[in-house]
């Protein structure tokens, strides 16, 4: 499955990066949604296309690039609307895509063509819920209230008494076996 990603329009929608954007830090914000999207990625195994609106910096016309597998799609001259009804139109199947976004608009092409569509509200808490939930199942498990019973209490005295008295012996030479 594709997923195709109307990039600024998720950023706004997790909370962090839409401070980021309100405060002026654009190449953070974006830097930030790539790196959520990188690590939904490997947990879902979806293949992502994301587009942003213009040009990536002010000085350069990078039209695409890859961020570790994920396809990112800058539209420079064009809007990242058009650029996202291109790729729905221009797909030889375009029921095997999702695309990502909040703008009626292109939720409205992109049905024409039976592409699946998902809110960009929606998604933002999808992506939030699977990386909280990936990260539950692989942190270990904690007892709230371990309870150590006397006889591992023992054990572990006798090991740690064990190595103090090995401490305390003199130590010998292997060539001539005397103390040293």
């Amino acid at each position: 499955m594709i997923l195709l990603i109307d990039g600024f329009n998720l950023i706004y929608k997790f909370p962090d990066l839409e401070e980021k954007m309100l405060r002026g830090f654009l190449d953070e914000a974006r830097s930030g949604l790539l790196e959520r999207l990188k690590e939904f990625q490997k947990i879902k195994k979806s293949q992502i296309r994301i587009v942003f609106d213009g040009k990536k910096n002010p000085s350069r016309n990078v039209r695409s690039e890859k961020i570790g597998t994920i396809d990112v799609y800058y539209s420079l001259d064009y809007s990242a609307d058009y650029l996202i009804k291109e790729f729905i139109k221009k797909d030889p199947n375009p029921k095997m895509s999702t695309v990502i976004t909040s703008d009626k608009d292109i939720l409205f092409y992109v049905n024409r063509f039976s592409a699946r569509t998902m809110t960009s509200e929606k998604f933002a808490d999808f992506v939030t819920k699977t990386i909280e939930e990936h990260h539950e199942e692989s942190a270990p498990e904690k007892e709230n209230d371990p309870v150590v019973t006397q006889e591992e209490v023992s054990f572990w005295e006798r090991i740690f008494s064990r190595k103090g008295k090995k401490q305390q012996q003199p130590a010998t030479s292997r060539a001539s076996g005397r103390k040293i």
